[in-house]
């Protein structure tokens, strides 16, 4: 699939999405500023975006903050996040970067990708979503539904998450990149899902290889 044709895909996913998907649950359910995205970022590796949601609004309703998150010691806030899965490692990610930020960063999340990297806890995937979504800096960040769906359509042909970020961020256009990790997300959680997808539903079927071959 050629990148013009890919951009009208991409159009045409993003008026047609429900907007009950979890990732659209997600993003409504807290109060969101840079470091509360930041925190239910990490919060939500590896994990559903359900789950995250059930964490994301008990704490970034009333904390927004990382003197307030650190208010909650270790032990409570493991319970807290529970839900999410690695809930002993990820409380102490959140507590660990709470810190960080405070002492170098004068307790403000960093608007550059070197400086979010710079941190233990945040990886590529983490950085550009915190960059697109709290500062409005365009970039993709890859996950398991935009690595399938880009290599489902034959727009990119890869291995693996971190071969799609580059060659994605290398040949989209700016103004696309900002909607087309949240638009394949959604689309993947609800109509072009691993299990059971709902190919009768799907606006794109007609450039689908795999109705094609069916």
């Amino acid at each position: 699939m050629k990148l013009d044709l890919f951009l009208e895909v991409l159009d045409k996913l993003e008026k047609n999405l429900p907007q009950d998907t979890p990732a659209h649950k997600l993003k409504n359910c807290y109060k969101r500023n840079p470091y509360t995205i930041l925190m239910t970022t990490l919060l939500s590796l590896r994990t559903k975006d359900e789950n995250t949601t059930i964490v994301a609004t008990k704490l970034f309703n009333d904390i927004q903050t990382p003197q307030e998150l650190l208010k909650i010691n270790i032990n409570e806030l493991e319970q807290i996040v529970r839900p999410t899965g690695m809930y002993k490692q990820k409380a102490k990610t959140l507590h660990e970067v709470s810190k960080v930020l405070i002492k170098k960063f004068n307790s403000t999340v960093p608007d550059n990708k070197e400086d979010l990297l710079s941190i233990k806890g945040i990886g590529e995937k983490t950085a550009n979503i915190v960059l697109n979504n709290a500062f409005g800096i365009s970039s993709i960040a890859v996950d398991t539904h935009v690595h399938r769906i880009c290599n489902l359509l034959n727009f990119i042909a890869t291995k693996d998450e971190k071969e799609s970020s580059i060659i994605l961020n290398k040949i989209i256009p700016r103004k696309y990149k900002s909607k087309l990790n949240f638009t394949l997300v959604a689309f993947g959680q609800t109509v072009c899902t691993v299990k059971n997808p709902k190919c009768d539903k799907c606006v794109i079927n007609n450039l689908c290889p795999l109705m094609q071959t069916s």
